[in-house]
């Protein structure tokens, strides 16, 4: 129940209904109270203006001398009385000079002949109806009565009769009284506003749901494969939000099956070169083709090249697992810039005097970075490895490290290579990704190989940026950014340094 985004509107709707007609009428029904006081007030003093008036012209009142003449009149004004409570609805008693109830008028409620009001006084004139004041009586079986008194008229109270005063009355509204008399009406005004809120929530709804629904098919038809579906951006803001979201989605989805796609095939053909010289020759083996000792020695060192480069292309795509996985968290430790570079300078050192070009490395003094050595040393071979592939002879590659504003250090590799063509820049971090003059041999290829890709999440996982961008002068920069070491940070990890100078006396030596 109320699972859908219908059935939770229609509900919503219906309980905004519910409860502004509850707090209305709760708070009608307060100030309505007082309000009805005032309605009964007002219908007093209507019913007591004819009843008085009407006395004055009463034929009893020129009665006097005739015997019985008091009980007569009080027995005429007793009928009239009667009919005019009959009439309009309410209790008309007549009251003596000390207030008590006329007993020959207790029969319009036998309940009110024991009850005492209070005796106007006897006005200069008649008295001022718009302006008679009302007052509350409680009575002996516990009801409350609100009420009007009125003097009689002048030539009925000189009769032997006894009557003083005319009471108007009828019951004092309660709360309930009140609430049962609005009930009715609250609930056929709520029924009007709840059928009216419905059809609100059904027609938005109907709004709503045509792109959302669109939007669902949508999503189904690219988790069966579709990824060429895209969506009409229409409908309310939101929904026109969440329609853009999922065709970007789509698009990266697409270009992410069509990558590996290409991936896969790539990968395919790079392990059957290997795998099939690894077949061929140990088959040769086996079989007694190769029957010097020279030639089993040659296929002997084919396979283990071709096994070596097999293994090479594993431990990447492992690598560029665990990285983006999180399973190869980063020993963060305080790394000297300078350090780092120079040993860079003494690994590539000889891969430059061999291809003559001309490399340069360079670091201010004193700047440290909080990194794990090995994987920037890993990221800094991959870049250095990309610009030495794209340099020619007599071309120049210069690596170096600079600090920026918001205490980071960029480490840069620029050189002065064929350059890689503005759209592909974006891309070439992407993993998967395969530049199409590779593919046609007119540019040095940026390769099969995951370096860029793996140094991208390296970076990642240290919280930095990387970035290629065109050289000023030709060719390519490639940088990234690290966080520099605050004061307050760790000091170098013991054998850092030990491990720094062992690599490059290794990079001197190979």
């Amino acid at each position: 129940m109320f699972k859908s985004v219908r059935s939770r509107l229609i509900a919503s709707f219906a309980l905004i209904v519910i409860i502004t007609l509850t707090v209305a009428g709760l708070a009608f029904a307060a100030r309505f109270g007082g309000y009805r006081d005032e309605l009964t007030a007002q219908t007093l003093r209507s019913v007591a203006a004819p009843v008085y008036y009407n006395l004055t012209l009463f034929p009893g009142a020129n009665i006097a001398a005739q015997p019985n003449a008091g009980r007569r009149l009080r027995s005429e004004l007793t009928d009239y009385l009667r009919l005019q409570s009959e009439n309009s609805g309410v209790i008309v008693l007549l009251i003596d000079a000390n207030g008590n109830v006329i007993d020959d008028n207790a029969s319009v409620d036998p309940a009110l002949a024991s009850e005492h009001f209070s005796v106007p006084a006897e006005p200069q004139r008649g008295p001022n109806f718009s302006e008679l004041p009302e007052g509350t009586h409680r009575l002996a079986s516990g009801a409350t009565v609100l009420y009007v008194a009125v003097p009689t008229p002048k030539a009925v109270r000189a009769q032997p009769a006894g009557v003083a005063a005319i009471v108007v009355a009828l019951p004092k509204a309660t709360a309930g009284d009140v609430f049962r008399d609005l009930a009715r009406r609250l609930i056929f005004a709520g029924g009007i506003a709840l059928g009216a809120a419905l059809l609100v929530a059904l027609v938005l709804w109907a709004w709503m749901y045509r792109p959302l629904g669109q939007v669902t098919a949508a999503i189904r038809a690219i988790a069966r494969g579709d990824y060429r579906r895209r969506l009409a951006v229409e409908g309310p803001s939101e929904v026109r939000a969440l329609a853009s979201d999922v065709n970007t989605m789509a698009d990266s989805v697409e270009t992410s099956q069509r990558a590996l796609r290409e991936f896969l095939a790539n990968v395919s053909h790079e392990l059957r070169t290997p795998l099939t010289s690894i077949r061929g020759f140990s088959q040769a083996m086996l079989d007694g083709t190769l029957a010097t000792p020279e030639e089993r020695e040659r296929a002997a060192r084919v396979i283990d090249v071709e096994a070596r480069r097999v293994l090479h292309l594993v431990g990447e795509l492992l690598d560029l697992s665990r990285i983006e996985s999180g399973q190869q968290p980063m020993r963060l430790a305080r790394v000297p810039a300078a350090e780092l570079i120079a040993h860079m300078n003494d690994v590539f050192s000889m891969r430059a005097g061999e291809q003559q070009i001309e490399l340069s490395a360079s670091a201010p003094p004193g700047l440290s970075v909080m990194a794990d050595f090995d994987r920037v040393e890993q990221v800094l071979g991959n870049l250095l490895d990309n610009a030495f592939r794209h340099t020619p002879r007599g071309g120049r590659i210069s690596a170096g490290v600079r600090a920026l504003s918001g205490g980071l250090a960029e480490f840069f590799v620029t050189d002065s290579g064929t350059g890689i063509p503005p759209e592909e820049l974006p891309h070439i971090f992407d993993r998967f990704y395969r530049s199409s003059g590779e593919t046609q041999g007119t540019v040095a290829g940026l390769g099969l190989g995951l370096g860029l890709a793996i140094s991208r999440e390296i970076v990642r996982a240290h919280g930095g940026d990387i970035r290629a961008e065109a050289a000023p002068a030709g060719g390519t920069t490639l940088a990234f950014t690290l966080r520099l070491e605050r004061p307050a940070e760790a000091r170098p990890a013991p054998g850092a340094a030990d491990r720094a100078a062992e690599l490059r006396e290794q990079g001197a030596g190979g």
